[in-house]
């Protein structure tokens, strides 16, 4: 995530937080004039405070309370973690919530020397789809012998997932995670094999060779918002906001429900959900009166719920906006899609990801251009960090939602005809004649001359053969000279 000056973020135990906890933050923030709070993507609190003397006096009181911030330190990252998924979706016998407990408080311990991770830490459950697997810089996914976790490696800004040869033991999860942190930051990386060396020589733990290899299961996009009942009886509610806002005082007063119904628990989602377990039959009448009097909705429309949207991000959640208006006046479904806009590939868990893309040469640099952007769309029906290949290039806004809609129609198509591949830009003409493109043989996008890559500082038009010689694949990083030339119609 990119910090903004203008945020704190305040860290939660894995997507966990005692509605006492936040009760206390909702009404500090109100001390300093806020009104409302955000659930961030890695399962964060996430406060606007403009004064940067209001932020860090905010910041020391809720260290007063014991809970962590990202500040000074603003390249700390929160550790996200499927907990909120236990009881709620399928997962693996033996990860319980003591189990995450358990790991996280590992974490929590080293917070006393100072450290707090900067590398993303995910604690994945591969058997629910709550929570995206690799989406992490260091992802811990459990495996199935009881107690130990496969880990799949992603530096930063990539796509590429090294998996590591041993399982680690649960009671070592936080000792790894520092070792692999301190020799990244080191730049002790080397390739695949010396980091693994670098990383055992230092560390002391407990590891395993693993039985099967690692298999993450297919991409789905989870329910996670309205009331639910769990095999217990009970029910489970998950709170989603369309400006991705919560009122304080509804916090304040969902918290003091909790306590009067002893629900001891309540969950973040990275879908920037809030999610509470446990709720007794006899008690659903006081929680639908409590969202009646705030106007809080449940059974929002699926196509509102598919988007991944930066944190704090209000140019990124108007773009969805427009695009989910003009589908909606157009009657177009998009269920079974996903969509992300503005995220990083490597942090990306959807099916279609639009970048913005304002460089789109002569035309974009003149005063009142109006925004382009691209369209990338998964290769595979795979769960994250997968290849991407471009759909659309620099499209003005008004021609985004047409695009999402020939995605949408393409989509359902291929599911009635069992057709590969995703939906390429512009359609194939019999009489079209064919032209040179230069492709990826990893990830299968391409460098297309006519276009360029604006976004990059290359302008259309320019040859491949132009290109300067340390050249490599936005998406997957692979080398210039790793390309193949392709003939397109």
């Amino acid at each position: 995530m990119k910090t903004t000056p203008h945020f704190l973020r305040i860290f939660t135990a894995g997507g966990a937080i005692s509605p006492g906890d936040l009760w206390q933050v909702a009404a500090l923030a109100q001390d300093y004039g806020l009104t409302t709070l955000e659930i961030g993507n890695r399962q964060e609190l996430i406060l606007a405070v403009e004064r940067k003397v209001q932020r860090e006096d905010l910041a020391r009181r809720i260290h007063a309370l014991e809970m962590t911030t990202d500040e000074p330190d603003a390249l700390a990252q929160n550790i996200v973690s499927s907990l909120p998924a236990t009881d709620v979706f399928p997962d693996t016998p033996w990860l319980t919530a003591g189990v995450y407990l358990d790991v996280l408080a590992q974490f929590a311990d080293s917070t006393t020397d100072g450290w707090l991770p900067q590398l993303k830490i995910n604690l994945i459950d591969p058997a629910q789809s709550l929570i995206p697997p690799a989406t992490g810089n260091v992802n811990f996914v459990a495996a199935p012998e009881p107690d130990y976790w496969y880990v799949l490696l992603r530096p930063s800004g990539s796509v590429r997932r090294y998996a590591w040869p041993v399982l680690i033991a649960s009671e070592s999860v936080g000792a790894f995670a520092r070792v692999v942190e301190a020799q990244y930051l080191a730049g002790n990386t080397g390739n695949a094999d010396a980091f693994y060396k670098t990383v055992m020589a230092e560390f002391v733990g407990q590891t395993r060779k693993p039985a099967t290899g690692l298999k993450l299961p297919d991409a789905q996009i989870p329910v996670y918002e309205g009331f639910h009942r769990m095999q217990s009886g009970n029910f489970w509610l998950g709170l989603y906001r369309k400006n991705q806002a919560f009122p304080l005082p509804f916090i304040e007063a969902l918290c003091d429900l909790c306590r009067q119904t002893r629900v001891g628990k309540l969950f973040l989602t990275t879908y920037k959900t809030l999610l509470i377990k446990d709720i007794r039959e006899a008690d659903r009448p006081t929680w639908d009166r409590l969202l009646g009097r705030f106007g809080i909705r449940t059974n929002v429309p699926a196509w509102h719920l598919n988007w991944q949207i930066p944190d704090a991000d209000a140019s990124s959640l108007a773009l969805r906006n427009h695009i989910l208006n003009q589908l909606e006046e157009a009657d177009v479904r998009t269920d079974e899609l996903s969509f992300a806009v503005n995220v990083p590939f490597s942090e990306a868990a959807a099916s279609v990801v639009i970048q913005q893309n304002r460089d789109v040469g002569d035309a974009a640099s003149r005063p009142g251009s109006p925004e382009h952007f691209d369209v990338y769309q998964r290769t595979h029906q795979t769960t994250t960090n997968t290849q991407y290949v471009v759909v659309a290039k620099s499209r003005p806004l008004a021609q985004l939602s047409g695009v999402v809609e020939q995605l949408a129609l393409a989509h359902y198509e291929r599911l009635n005809t069992a057709a590969p591949g995703p939906m390429v830009d512009d359609a194939p003409v019999a009489e079209k004649p064919q032209r040179l493109v230069h492709a990826c043989p990893d990830c299968l996008s391409q460098y297309d001359p006519r276009y360029g890559e604006p976004h990059r500082g290359i302008l259309a038009k320019t040859p491949f053969d132009a290109l300067p010689t340390d050249y490599a694949c936005g998406i997957c990083e692979a080398e210039k000279t790793l390309f193949v030339d392709v003939w397109i119609d």
